[in-house]
């Protein structure tokens, strides 16, 4: 069996077993996150950066708290989001009242690890559009990690949000939709997104000199691939 072959055989398991502990959890919301597996597991080392990030910029999560961590106490909790008044209350729940073996933690296997990561990332990508009111749909979730490898920081990701949210855009499937040029030239939509994104590689530059031309084109190129 070639790499990609194995990669993708091992993001199908974790996915298949991701997917196997929210419908034992139950509920919308855990459904919700088995269906972002397929976009996460696929780049899971740089989805624990980049998502935790996030969670820590828009969210109470603690410096030091590990996805898989959060995702090995949903999996023992009794209880499922929808018996919270939100969400952020279940995952304070989680982190007050479920204990995790330190020792257990530590000697997961490659794949279960992976598996508590997702459900943990899941949780904070939930925690974040609950607080944030906007909607981080798998489309856009999919291209973060392209955003990255093309320079982009997380925190370039965040600002990307802000100013989405800014410019009164509230799904961040746009960003996907305006870099394949789906989004129709003269809607306010695809100027909002513009506008948005601009800003974003404006703050990445920080003052230096650059081609938004081509850096969009970049950006756009890998959306595409």
């Amino acid at each position: 069996m070639g790499f990609w072959s194995c990669i993708s055989s091992a993001c199908s398991a974790v996915c298949s077993a991701v997917s196997s502990v929210c419908s034992s959890i139950g509920g919308a919301i855990m459904g919700g996150i088995g269906s972002l597996a397929p976009a996460i597991s696929p780049w899971i080392a740089v989805a624990v950066k980049v998502i935790s990030f996030l969670a820590e910029l828009f969210t109470e999560k603690p410096e030091e708290e590990k996805p898989e961590e959060l995702g090995m106490k949903a999996e023992m909790a009794d209880k499922k989001p929808e018996d919270f008044d939100s969400i952020n209350e279940y995952i304070e729940y989680l982190r007050q009242e479920m204990k995790v073996d330190a020792a257990k933690l530590e000697n997961l296997s490659e794949e279960e690890r992976m598996k508590y990561q997702v459900l943990g990332l899941g949780l904070y990508v939930k925690n974040i559009e609950e607080k944030q009111d906007m909607k981080l749909d798998p489309a856009f979730l999919k291209v973060v990690p392209e955003i990255i490898n093309l320079g982009y920081s997380a925190q370039d990701i965040g600002n990307l949000m802000q100013s989405m949210k800014k410019n009164g855009v509230s799904d961040m499937k746009m960003y996907p939709e305006f870099m394949k040029g789906e989004l129709l030239p003269g809607t306010p939509e695809r100027k909002q997104v513009f506008t948005s994104v601009k800003d974003m590689v404006e703050q990445h530059f920080n003052g230096k000199e650059f081609n938004l031309g081509q850096e969009l084109d970049k950006l756009a190129d890998k959306v595409k691939d």
